[in-house]
């Protein structure tokens, strides 16, 4: 299927968060809320609240506890935060290891200021998973360490739903997959064609992934099954770089019984899979230090393959130089036993010798049967085929890159931007006979996903949030054909057609698009040349294959 996939737009903006009554966040955000307390359990109201990422090292803008004590930081991105309490007469109170994901609403217990001067510290570290007590959603986290050291397929992120409770791999226990709605970034990353993932982004690039099983919130609107989270890596303030690379190859595999008995050779196939990732603050010697404040995240996988065609081989009865002449005393049927005598349909006497006389020959039938490549093999009594080509391989190199970018501006305003996509070559792969159905995965074998944030703090109780995404393909599923017999004008000119102008096809159609791009022969800039489809007899098996409709067209 050659598809220019559906664009998906998401444009938020969350507004007045107020510190009692925080608005559901953004999806590629969470938030924080506690109360702070003195050693009698009294609240504290006007107390000084900070937020410190251990990972950029960037300060929130201070809130002040209200006249509950209680604090709110909304619109947080995924992170690991120091919370820094301030208040006269009282010792500085720290709280490290807060982890927030993506769409979290973590409440941190009470923190207690014990009586002091500002310049004393107290630190506590929050060793237990902070309870999330702001909705009734059940959910999971897969953080960066998990990400990268748990054992799981490293292709697909989605590979890693299979650690969260509640789930059978990418399911949810009694829901079926199409059902799971897949965010990168806050940004749907759907299929809406098929209504599954898009964009299988390798797990090198993900920092985290959050999994909701239960209990989703409003902004969780479109699919009733999982809700699967992913938020790409960004860079920290520190310089940090991996290189991998993953090998399968089909010799390593064990033969199965069937085909250790019949004697048939293991189908040959390799997959080599290279990556590579940096991150870290931009620094310019003498010029700009980005710590704190301007981080970047490039990766890149590279999956060059060797894949077999026809494993097994392709094996096809087609018709003979004899038989195409209207001579069929030579041929076989599918048991390898003659067919002769061949009988004249109108009297129903058999034609002397099974030859059909020249006079009697149908045009348009002797174009059918001209259409395909002569056998290559004599068929031998007790077999089906006179044909048979070799497997054949297909190499291509699909990469993956990723480039992010994080800016802070300053302690209320932020900025990050993502570019991740999925690149193949365009190659044509042979078909059951080499030359005649050969197919393509052009012209347009990519995938891309955009995403834009902007964070605005206004006040210590107003926040704004802008995201704009896209993510679109245009795929390949049945593949085209690129030879010439699939065009029904190079080998079926003459042939009736009771639908003329079927295969015209819309200006403003995708394909048209993909047909102009690629100008495969079954395309004449405005109408698809597809030959008919073809039912062979039951006295022959592995007949010629027909060039039928390929799968964008669906």
């Amino acid at each position: 299927m050659i598809r220019t996939s559906r664009s998906i737009f998401f444009a938020g903006v969350v507004a007045a968060l107020l510190l009692l009554a925080p608005s559901a966040p953004a999806q590629v955000t969470g938030n924080v809320t506690g109360r702070v307390l003195d050693q009698s359990g009294a609240i504290i109201p006007g107390a000084n609240v900070v937020l410190i990422s251990e990972v950029h090292g960037n300060r929130s803008t201070p809130q002040k506890t209200n006249k509950e004590g209680d604090y709110t930081f909304a619109d947080l991105t995924a992170d690991t935060y120091t919370i820094e309490v301030t208040a006269p007469a009282f010792k500085t109170a720290r709280v490290t290891g807060v982890e927030v994901t993506a769409g979290d609403h973590v409440g941190v217990p009470p923190i207690t200021l014990q009586v002091g001067g500002s310049t004393e510290t107290v630190s506590v570290t929050a060793e237990a998973t902070l309870v999330q007590t702001q909705s009734g959603e059940r959910s999971y986290a897969i953080e960066q360490v998990q990400v990268e050291q748990l054992p799981i397929g490293h292709s697909n992120f989605a590979n890693l739903v299979a650690f969260s409770p509640g789930t059978n791999g990418t399911t949810r226990l009694g829901s079926p997959t199409a059902e799971n709605n897949f965010m990168m970034d806050g940004v749907s990353a759907m299929d809406t064609g098929n209504n599954g993932q898009m964009l299988s982004l390798n797990i090198e690039s993900i920092g985290e992934i959050k999994v909701i099983t239960q209990g989703y919130q409003a902004e969780f609107g479109r699919s009733t099954g999982l809700q699967i989270s992913s938020s790409t890596k960004s860079g920290t303030n520190q310089l940090h770089g991996s290189f991998y690379g993953l090998f399968t190859n089909s010799t390593w595999n064990s033969r199965s019984w069937t085909n250790q008995k019949n004697g048939t050779p293991q189908a040959y196939s390799y997959t080599t899979t290279w990556g590579a990732s940096v991150g870290g603050p931009v620094y310019i010697p003498k010029v700009f230090n980005g710590k704190n404040k301007l981080f970047f995240f490039v990766a890149e996988e590279w999956r060059p393959s060797t894949s077999v065609v026809n494993p097994a081989g392709s094996y096809l009865r087609l018709p003979t130089p004899l038989e195409i002449a209207g001579n069929f005393s030579q041929s076989l049927n599918n048991q390898g036993a003659l067919i002769a005598p061949i009988k004249d349909p109108t009297n129903g006497l058999a034609f002397p010798g099974s030859i059909i006389p020249a006079s009697r020959m149908y045009a348009p039938g002797m174009a059918v049967l001209n259409q395909f490549p002569t056998s290559n093999l004599t068929q031998q009594p007790g077999t089906s085929y006179n044909y048979a080509e070799t497997p054949a391989s297909v190499n291509n190199l699909t990469t993956q890159p990723v480039i992010k970018g994080d800016y802070n501006l300053s302690s209320k305003i932020r900025f990050s931007g993502k570019y991740a996509g999925q690149i193949a070559r365009v190659v044509t792969t042979p078909g059951s006979i080499v030359g005649y159905n050969d197919s393509s995965n052009g012209p347009y074998p990519w995938i891309e996903n955009y995403t834009a944030t902007m964070d605005w703090t206004a006040t210590p109780s107003s926040v704004f949030e802008f995201t704009w995404g896209s993510i679109k393909n245009q795929l390949t599923g049945g593949g085209v054909f690129t030879d010439a017999a699939a065009s029904r004008l190079n080998t079926l000119g003459a042939f009736p057609e009771l639908y003329p102008n079927w295969g015209v096809l819309n200006p403003s159609y995708y394909a048209t698009q993909t047909m102009n791009a690629n100008k495969y022969p079954i395309w004449d800039g405005k109408q698809l040349l597809y030959p008919p489809n073809w039912n062979w007899g039951s006295l022959i098996s592995g007949g010629p294959p027909s060039l039928g409709e390929f799968g964008y067209l669906n």
